[in-house]
């Protein structure tokens, strides 16, 4: 019997395919594909490049990786949260610690958080993870907020510190001794407050003045921001008693223990308890007669510190 052979247009006739057939062969081709899981709310690759040959996604940056430290981070609060969030962002901004945006309602969280907490402990990690699952004015949310602004500001006053350039060898005192005596005999020597010899600055520092008629002198101030006390140059001379710099010492180190009170919207330094403390300097009377007996020399010498400085 002879083969029937095809002729040429039935040759060139399109095969039709069956939807069936075109199932099993794409469940075929997905069988042989590596199974991918979007992470963190990628795109999906479009279908062109979906067929190329792809290495394996690497879950877990390589050390070398700059972000590697930021989604070691990301981790371990993820791990702290249930697996609430769905990306974080670092940030340098120096008034605004982290901020928590859902992406959608009801879903995963994005967070921004300040850089300085890729190196917070594992308490200060917790209360992070606290604030963005509890609700707004609650206990517990203003508890963690509580840790959480006292690590930042620890690490912003380090900072600050290690960029400043401090003086506290004078010629006749060095500040840090003063400052550190008086730290223990009045503060049980808790505080931190770093100090120099130096004219204060404006901005953040609250000053402490002393008025003649038309002049005022400021021996000292303390940065709230800075976490620094710095006093005048005219105190570093052999006719000052130790006992007024102590004082002007003492007082600074007294608005580093005491912030300032919020009061009808404005700031109150020198309130009642603070007056209270202050007095209880042995020699705070006796200092400021000092001061006031000796203002027109003191003004003096601080017109000779301006004048080796230009």
């Amino acid at each position: 019997m002879g083969v029937m052979r095809p002729s040429a247009r039935e040759l060139a006739r399109p095969v039709r395919r069956t939807a069936a057939a075109d199932s099993a062969t794409t469940e075929t081709a997905a069988r042989r594909r590596p199974l991918q899981l979007d992470l963190f709310n990628a795109q999906p690759a479009p279908a062109h490049e979906a067929l190329k040959p792809t290495a394996r996604p690497v879950l877990v940056p390589r050390a070398a990786d700059p972000d590697a430290a930021r989604f070691e981070l990301l981790r371990r609060l993820n791990r702290m949260t249930g697996g609430r969030l769905h990306s974080l962002a670092l940030t340098d901004n120096r008034r605004t610690i982290l901020s928590v945006r859902p992406v959608r309602p009801g879903t995963q969280l994005d967070l921004r958080l300040h850089r300085s907490f890729l190196e917070a402990s594992e308490d200060v990690l917790r209360a992070v993870a606290a604030f963005v699952e509890s609700k707004r004015g609650t206990d517990r949310s203003r508890e963690a907020l509580v840790v959480i602004r006292d690590h930042f500001s620890q690490c912003r006053t380090a900072a600050r510190t290690r960029r400043l350039v401090l003086n506290p060898q004078g010629a006749v005192l060095d500040l840090r001794e003063v400052a550190a005596d008086l730290n223990q005999r009045y503060f049980d020597g808790r505080l931190q407050a770093a100090i120099t010899w130096g004219k204060a600055s404006a901005g953040a520092a609250h000053h402490c003045r002393r008025r003649a008629r038309t002049s005022s002198l400021q021996l000292g101030s303390y940065s709230y921001e800075d976490g620094l006390i710095r006093l005048h140059r005219v105190l570093d001379d052999p006719g000052v008693p130790r006992y007024v710099v102590e004082a002007v010492v003492y007082h600074e180190l007294l608005h580093a223990d005491m912030p300032p009170e919020v009061r009808g919207g404005r700031r109150q330094f020198h309130t009642p308890e603070f007056r209270r403390r202050e007095r209880l300097f042995r020699h705070l009377e006796k200092a400021e007669r000092w001061i006031q007996e000796h203002l027109p020399e003191l003004l003096q010498a601080r017109r000779a510190v301006k004048r080796s400085r230009k």
